[in-house]
């Protein structure tokens, strides 16, 4: 049985034309304000990032970041984040202002170091709280003579100002009970400051058939340890 040969001719393909895509290099200039100086990147791709840029410093101020705007309030770009543009461009360190937050124990000792307030930023308070003999810390206030705090250890301090914290002290105090012990007409209750001396009542009970000799801490006692309008100055109920 004879065969038939078919000879497919090869068919010419269309020309396939490959044009070099081309990134124009750009350079970056850093305008700090007042700033430390920051050399300009220059002739780099597009395509950029910020890890090798060092934060600029400005005593008394924070740095935030980076903006095309010289007016910028807040940064469009951060320290360590990258940057794209087809042109040359010039980026405007973004600041806020510091504020000093200073604390003084008022009195006491152990005052908590200062902190640095950043402007429109909150800050925690320190969680430090000093120490006072025969008082307890309350908290802190902006008046070296306030009896009752506006702040307290780690709350927050939002106003955008310096000021100095000053230690709030409530002092230590002991109550002094009597009892007619059998009589009656007691005196109320006083009460006792740490380290300081109580003078007594001088109102006396009464109880038929007896005389008033005097107070003890003891019910049971045959003479007396304090007298009517006498002192006691023992720390303690």
């Amino acid at each position: 049985e004879a065969k038939a040969t078919v000879v497919v001719a090869n068919v010419p393909e269309e020309p396939i034309t490959y044009n070099a895509f081309w990134l124009k290099n750009v350079n970056i200039t850093f305008v700090t304000d007042g700033g430390t100086e920051i050399a300009p990147i220059e002739d780099v791709t597009p395509y950029t990032d910020f890890a090798d840029v060092a934060d600029p410093v400005k005593e008394g101020y924070t740095f935030l970041g980076w903006s095309t705007s010289a007016s910028a309030s807040s940064p469009s770009y951060y320290a360590g984040g990258s940057f794209n543009t087809n042109s040359n461009t010039t980026l405007y360190a973004v600041w806020a202002k510091n504020y000093t937050v200073s604390y003084n124990a008022n009195g006491g000792t152990g005052a908590p170091a200062a902190q640095t307030k950043v402007s429109g930023q909150t800050l925690t308070l320190s969680s430090s709280i000093p120490t006072r003999s025969g008082y307890n810390f309350l908290g802190w206030s902006t008046s070296s003579s306030a009896t009752s705090p506006s702040y307290y250890a780690g709350s927050t301090y939002t106003s955008n100002s310096s000021v100095t914290l000053y230690a709030v002290w409530g002092q230590n105090t002991y109550t002094v009970t009597y009892d007619a012990n059998g009589g009656t007409g007691a005196p109320s209750a006083q009460i006792k400051h740490q380290d300081q001396s109580l003078t007594l009542s001088s109102i006396e009970p009464t109880r038929t058939g007896y005389t008033f000799h005097g107070w003890s801490t003891s019910a049971n006692a045959e003479y007396p340890s304090y007298y009517a309008g006498g002192s006691f100055t023992s720390d303690s109920n």
